[in-house]
């Protein structure tokens, strides 16, 4: 674990960040004397989503087109 000010961490963004991928945790102090963890983490590339994924697990009843009561004082 290292620990940088953000100044320290803007000024060395390519050690902070090797750090991180190498699997280590980096602590980042803000001025507000905050601490902040930063941590690398890979994000899975998602595929084109597929149309129709979910046909046939929805039914829609004629219920559903219905009025609802709350609403029958303003029809009518």
């Amino acid at each position: 674990m290292k620990t940088f000010t953000v100044q320290e961490a803007k000024e060395n963004l390519d050690k902070v960040l090797e750090h991180a991928n190498e699997g280590g945790t980096v602590i980042l102090i803000g001025e507000d004397d905050k601490a902040y963890e930063l941590v690398a983490t890979i994000i899975p590339k998602k595929g084109p989503r597929k149309a129709g994924l979910f046909k046939d697990q929805i039914k829609i009843t004629n219920e559903f087109y219905e009025p609802l009561p709350e609403f029958k004082p303003y029809m009518e």
